[in-house]
């Protein structure tokens, strides 16, 4: 009969176990020694080796980290069920208000509760990275090496084994984990996974049962561990109801609509986070539970257990062959009837909410991308206009110049088609500053990214289609001096559906910011991925009478780092609403007929002084990683229109820009 596939795995198979650790149950009440002070204590420690120190305050950091995020998880699980609940303040409320007033009720609840867990530490914000350390597990990594210097190695070898549990590609620590094992003559077997929850603590013992053919044992295991996964998931599912910084000014209505997109996507990647307990995902974890327990039920002797578990596969995964076979072989045997097939109650639950989350998603991103073209000429009346004659004139003037602009393009696309076979150096790319011109480190300004006829294209594409201060609200914000004119890749995207300008400028738009980002890959020498995270083209114009009188410090673009918030002190904290995720950024010049404009690296937020400093012109790109060791600015636009690319970059794939792979999935569909 069909029986579940024996996981064989290597030593992270081990079960996580507790540590004991000296308390810091008072921390909560002191807003300074919370998890993220804790942990920069640490790596101060560790940088003045100090490797007993670095142990104490990351061992303190990790114990204040989880018990943070067991309370807010708590707070909002017993918040949602109390809102749930109460009695309204009427019954004859719309669908509407129903809804409002529980999550007015639920925030109240949110308030006093974090008032009551937290104290004084309730409004306090973790820098942004300090939160991905933990995410990624980076206490461990400096743990690791504490520990050794320590003379600790069974519990270097736990902190390794830890990281790799989560990145299981993580080169050098494959390396120092084999090191340990082999120095301190530890045996596999006895690793741990200090991370891994109760779940996957009894899931690897019940896979050992199982593999030693005690289906009792088994059975008892997987079902504690089943238990224990939903509660997981529903931590999991929790912990994504979290701050999200919307990066515009959307509506009321749209505004809760993003944050909600946003943790759905959270959400759904609980299930897929959760069945990583060695380092990579187990396919179909929750369906093999089920698995497990048909063939150690059957084998007990408890048939129609067995054909629950059949039966709650099937629900999971219709045409699983290996199930529907074992659903055959019982009837076969005649142990079980076909009515004894019904699937339990919580996997119907959790399947519907799968389907219905999976469609949700579906729409999400479908429906925004293929609006009418009624609703989208409603939203981008500055293209196109109805009414009146004058506006008519206005109308076919830009219709005539977004048709040749469309017919350059198909023109430049041709071309480009037939150079497809070539890589970035035939392309003709070359560097024209390097860091030692450039004053700095993960610095670079190239030559050759467009065409002359490229970059006319794209400046009038931009003229054509942008919003003053487009992404901003209440006028430019960087200087009254100059007018901000910008278009992102949804706009331009749209106005490719509702057929205001051809393909050929999406293409062209895409295919040369690809081959900027390609380039930043090689020549940076990153072993990790590079996904852009939003892509602005935007257009700075003088305005002519603030050029005269404008001072020296009226920048066209202030001093600041791409990835936090850049202090008088000089410090750059890494919280929202910085977009943190942010690891590189480029600028890609489309002209040169302006006066002023030029980018500079700057030593401090002043500008008063230049580590570098770069003349825009056409093809050329300048790039640098997005932290505080690249500070810039733009000077003064003095006279003309300053029209530029701005890119910028994450290597975490879940900060990849929406607008950019729903332009591509409209491409694709029109083609």
């Amino acid at each position: 009969m069909g029986g579940f596939r024996t996981c064989a795995r290597a030593f992270l198979l081990v079960v996580g176990v507790a540590i004991s650790l000296p308390s810091v149950l008072g921390t909560p009440d002191d807003p300074f020694m919370s998890y993220d002070f804790l942990y920069n204590e640490g790596i101060e420690k560790y940088l003045a080796e100090d490797w007993e120190g670095c142990i104490k305050y990351i061992e303190m950091a990790l114990e204040d980290w989880h018990w943070w995020q067991e309370s807010i998880v708590s707070c909002r699980r017993k918040c949602s069920e109390e809102s749930a609940r109460e009695k309204l303040l009427s019954e004859n409320l719309t669908e509407e208000d129903r809804f409002f007033e529980k999550s007015i009720r639920n925030t109240l609840c949110l308030v006093k509760c974090k008032k009551d867990v937290f104290g004084s530490r309730m409004d306090r914000v973790a820098e942004g990275h300090v939160d991905e350390d933990f995410e990624i597990r980076k206490p461990y990594d400096y743990l690791q090496l504490c520990y050794y210097r320590a003379g600790k190695l069974k519990e270097a070898t736990d902190a390794a084994a830890t990281v790799l549990a989560k990145q299981p590609e993580h080169e050098v620590m494959k390396n120092n984990l084999k090191y340990y094992l082999t120095e301190g003559d530890i045996k596999p077997e006895t690793v741990v996974n200090r991370e891994l929850k109760d779940y996957g603590k009894n899931y690897v013992l019940g896979n050992s049962a199982y593999n030693n053919n005690e289906y009792g044992k088994a059975v008892n295991l997987m079902e504690k561990s089943l238990m224990a996964y939903h509660k997981a998931e529903d931590d999991c599912r929790h912990l994504c109801e979290k701050p999200f910084d919307q990066g515009w000014f959307p509506d009321f209505i749209s505004s809760i609509a993003n944050h909600y997109t946003y943790t759905l996507r959270c959400k759904r990647r609980c299930a897929w986070e959760l069945s990583n307990l060695y380092g990579e995902p187990i396919d179909n974890f929750y369906a093999s539970y089920y698995n497990y327990l048909q063939y150690s039920y059957y084998h007990d002797g408890l048939y129609a257990k067995a054909a629950e578990a059949v039966a709650s596969a099937l629900v999971l995964d219709p045409k699983d062959e290996s199930q529907l076979g074992n659903k055959e072989y019982f009837l076969k045997e005649g142990e079980v009837t076909e009515d004894m097939f019904v699937p339990r109650q919580e996997v119907l639950k959790y399947n519907q909410r799968l389907d219905y989350e999976k469609k949700m998603m579906e729409f999400i991103e479908t429906s925004f991308l293929f609006l009418s073209d009624d609703e989208y000429l409603e939203d981008v009346d500055d293209v196109i206009q109805s009414a009146s004659p004058a506006s008519s004139k206005k109308n076919t003037s830009k219709e005539l110049k977004a048709q040749r602009l469309t017919e350059k393009a198909r023109d430049l696309r041709k071309e480009a088609k037939g150079n497809q076979s070539k890589n970035l150096s035939q392309m003709g790319i070359r560097v024209v500053m390097r860091e030692r011109e450039l004053g700095g480190k993960q610095r670079v300004v190239a030559d050759g990214f467009a065409k002359h006829l490229e970059c006319m294209v794209l400046t009038e594409l931009i003229k054509l289609a942008s919003e003053e201060n487009n992404g901003y609200k209440g006028g430019n914000p960087h200087t009254e001096s100059e007018r901000f004119f910008g278009v992102t890749l949804g706009r331009i995207g749209m106005m490719v559906h509702a057929k205001l300008i051809g393909t050929e400028l999406l293409e062209l738009i895409l295919d040369v910011t690809d081959h900027c980002r390609d380039y930043i890959q090689e020549y940076f020498k990153l072993e990790k991925s590079l996904y852009f995270s939003f892509t602005h083209l935007v257009c700075r114009t003088a305005k002519p009478d603030k050029s005269a009188n404008r001072s020296a410090s009226d920048l066209s673009h202030e001093v600041h780092a791409d990835n936090c918030i850049l202090q008088e002190s000089g410090r750059c904290l890494k919280i929202p609403p910085a977009y943190t995720f942010r690891d590189y950024s480029a600028i890609l010049y489309l002209n040169e007929d302006f006066e002023g404009g030029e980018f500079i690296f700057t030593k401090d937020r002043t500008g008063a002084s230049y580590e570098g400093m770069v003349q825009p012109k056409c093809g050329r790109m300048v790039a640098f990683s997005a932290g505080p060791e690249n500070l810039h600015g733009v000077l003064p636009v003095l006279e003309g229109s300053r029209c530029a690319i701005g890119m910028w970059f994450t290597h975490n794939e879940k900060h990849k820009e929406i607008e950019r792979s729903l332009a591509e999935l409209l491409l694709k569909k029109l083609e």
